[in-house]
């Protein structure tokens, strides 16, 4: 081979080298952008879960404290009843 050739396959063994790098840093670079979009995702879902266990939680302490209020109304009457002479 002559010098022209070996240098010819030398400069596509490196440019083939160089594309080799910039797409394993492509894929590097891709796979951690994914990464970080998922825990956010993940941070995202995990706030609208907890908000929408929260709302569930303030739902039923709505009712349990209906259901309080009524029986304390219950039981002032009844404590009425009781104190007025007959």
């Amino acid at each position: 081979m002559t010098p022209a050739e070996w240098g010819l396959a030398v400069g596509i063994i490196a440019h083939s080298l160089a594309i080799l790098v910039a797409l394993v840093k492509l894929t590097s670079w891709i796979s951690t952008r994914i990464a970080v979009l998922n825990a956010r995702l993940s941070n995202v879902e995990n706030q609208v879960n907890n908000d929408i266990t929260g709302r569930k939680v303030v739902g039923e302490m709505r009712e349990d404290l209906a259901a309080i209020k009524v029986q304390i109304i219950d039981i002032r009457d009844d404590l009425k009843f009781l104190r007025t002479p007959k």
